[in-house]
C-alpha cells in the first residue's frame, strides 16, 4: 500500500530528526501532518504529560487497569484502544513479561480516509 506523505514535528527528540526514513517516531512526541494539506493525521507520545482517561505512558499497567475498569487487549499490540467521533486513541503497554507499564499513547484520525493514513504505526490501524 503506499501511503500518504507527512512532514513529522518532534519534541524531545535529543539532537535526531523526529522520524527515521520509514517514519517510526525518534522524539518523545511527534505529530503527523499530511503533506498535502496540513491536517493533524496521527500523533505519538512517550510523554507523560499526555493523559487519556486518567491514565498516561509511564503509568504501571496494574493502576490503568485500576482506572480504566478494564483488561488491556493482546495481539499485534498489547493496551487499550478508545473510539473517538473523530478517530480513535490507544495505550501501548510496554514490557510483556513482568508487570509492564503504558508506554505510548496515539491519537489517530482515520476519518482523513484511508488514502490519508501516513502509515507509520499500521498495527494500531487494525
Amino acid at each position: 500500500m503506499d501511503y500518504a506523505p507527512f512532514d513529522a514535528l518532534g519534541y524531545g527528540c535529543k539532537g535526531t530528526t523526529a522520524t527515521d526514513k520509514a517514519g517510526i517516531p525518534r522524539c518523545k512526541t511527534v505529530f503527523y501532518l499530511l503533506a498535502r494539506t496540513g491536517k493533524l493525521a496521527l500523533m505519538y507520545s512517550e510523554d507523560g504529560r499526555f493523559v487519556l482517561r486518567g491514565v498516561h505512558p509511564g503509568m504501571p499497567t496494574g493502576v490503568a487497569e485500576k482506572k480504566l475498569q478494564r483488561r488491556p487487549v493482546t495481539g499485534c499490540y498489547d493496551g487499550y484502544r478508545f473510539a473517538t467521533k473523530a478517530g480513535f486513541a490507544v495505550l501501548w503497554i510496554y514490557g510483556r513479561r513482568g508487570p509492564g507499564h503504558i508506554g505510548l499513547l496515539v491519537v489517530h484520525s482515520p476519518r482523513l480516509g484511508v488514502r490519508n493514513n501516513p502509515g507509520v504505526l499500521d498495527c494500531i490501524d487494525s
